[in-house]
């Protein structure tokens, strides 16, 4: 892989990129999972039922080998397929890099790089598609790892800021989407948590998979705060004066354990697939699990 120069993807990440060749080479080796199954019959190659022959069907698929022990022409119908994308949405707004800590969006950008190029080397098409207030302008591959440069210009490009406004761009991208596919949310969740039962419907509503993947940095868990000091908003502008101790801290680390359950339990509800990780975990671990529980890697 020829090397570029980038703000944040260093020679480490992209080594290990390099290093999910073999998994990429395993995933191309099978059918493609771009190739989402359908509810409706079609003449794919996945095998769905038997239907009695009636004159003008299409006779190559008689099911000769029952007509040879029964004597009767049955129909063998299969399960159509149609092509899909994986779209990886990308929150971009102000909370993923709250108090001009880039880590959390530093990794949250790296994973959606990783999760492009392994779709991409299956021959997956990708979409990565940033929000915040808005829907930014999205990125658009075609089935070619290569195109990975593309990803990381893009990427690279992407600067965090404003406020998050989930059901509303889902809301725009439920409208947008051509086709349905897999999609993997990217987010903190921080700013957006209450809309996310209305923006999880809306994702679903549009068909396909939906992974929802709330990244968080090691601060947000345990905050390393203590005596007096005011707080701000990261989105909002709302301050807050407090006295951090022991009890304050316990309180906080009950809150937000409760928030990542909140999460959870709501994504369930939705029909979404739950995943949380800390910035300091191994991007391509989680690469692998996200795209296992998601149904792109199996096996």
């Amino acid at each position: 892989m020829k090397r570029r120069r980038y703000s944040f993807f260093d020679e480490s990440f992209l080594s290990r990129l390099e290093r999910l060749r073999l998994l990429s080479k395993r995933m191309s080796s099978r059918p493609s999972p771009g190739l989402r199954r359908s509810r409706r019959l079609g003449d794919g190659l996945e095998f769905a039922d038997h239907r009695d022959y009636v004159a003008g069907d299409d006779i190559r698929f008689i099911d000769w080998p029952y007509y040879a022990r029964m004597e009767r022409l049955l129909l063998r119908l299969f399960h159509e397929h149609s092509e899909a994308d994986v779209m990886v949405l990308l929150d971009v707004s102000a909370s993923m890099a709250a108090g001009g800590d880039m880590a959390k969006f530093d990794f949250a950008r790296r994973v959606a790089a990783a999760l492009a190029y392994v779709a991409m080397a299956s021959l997956e098409r990708v979409i990565v598609q940033p929000f915040a207030g808005e829907l930014g302008d999205e990125l658009r591959t075609g089935r070619n790892r290569d195109q990975i440069f593309a990803v990381l210009d893009f990427l690279d490009a992407l600067q965090p800021g404003g406020p998050t406004a989930l059901e509303r761009c889902s809301a725009l991208l439920g409208r947008r989407r051509e086709r349905p596919g897999t999609l993997i949310l990217i987010s903190d969740l921080m700013e957006c948590h209450q809309q996310l039962a209305a923006a999880g419907l809306r994702l679903r509503q549009a068909g396909g998979d939906c992974v929802v993947l709330q990244v968080y940095s090691p601060a947000d868990a345990e905050p390393a705060l203590s005596g007096s000091m005011r707080l701000e908003a990261a989105e909002g502008g709302g301050t807050m004066t407090l006295t951090v101790d022991e009890a304050v801290l316990e309180s906080y680390r009950r809150r937000w354990g409760e928030f990542q359950a909140a999460c959870e339990r709501t994504c369930m509800g939705c029909g979404l697939t739950y995943v949380s990780a800390c910035s300091d975990l191994p991007f391509d671990r989680l690469v692998l699990g996200t795209l296992g529980r998601c149904g792109v890697l199996t096996g």
